[in-house]
């Protein structure tokens, strides 16, 4: 299955929102790059965390990270800023996120091999937490491959 499509179904499950949202606002973890260990490992599918965990640094710093900060002041209202366009204009940045979270999939997907047997789902995790620099957070990570099981 598709990195995206894959990502889709597993993260309209509360308990796998809940998980990558705690990694990303409480450990600055990129979502998209947590389920596209989780995904790799689901999938059996050998890739160069290091390399996948530059991409995604680079990613995030320029544009993943900017796009949630604007999306997210200008969630509450604004004196002087009508409600109902600023709120169309949040949805636009949100939808634009979105837009941005679905090219880095499919930029990490290009970086995966071909399908084989599963791998721990919990290890490739920590993996790429370990490539990205950040030190493993297993207890959290673990929350996250429980909620993906």
């Amino acid at each position: 299955m598709r990195l995206w499509q894959w990502a889709l179904e597993v993260y309209a499950r509360p308990s796998v929102a809940e998980a990558c949202l705690s990694l990303q606002d409480g450990h600055g973890q990129n979502v998209p790059y947590l389920l596209w260990a989780a995904w790799r490992a689901h999938e059996g599918r050998p890739a160069d965390a290091g390399e996948a965990a530059r991409l995604v640094q680079r990613w995030e710093a320029e544009v993943g990270s900017p796009l949630r900060a604007v999306r997210r002041a200008i969630k509450p209202a604004w004196p002087g800023i009508d409600d109902d366009a600023r709120e169309d204009f949040r949805n636009a940045v949100k939808d634009v996120e979105l837009r941005g979270e679905k090219v880095l999939m499919e930029s990490l997907e290009a970086l995966s091999g071909e399908p084989g047997p599963a791998l721990d789902l919990l290890d490739s995790l920590l993996e790429a937490v370990q490539a990205a620099g950040d030190p493993p957070r297993e207890t959290t990570l673990r929350a996250l491959s429980d909620a993906l099981s």
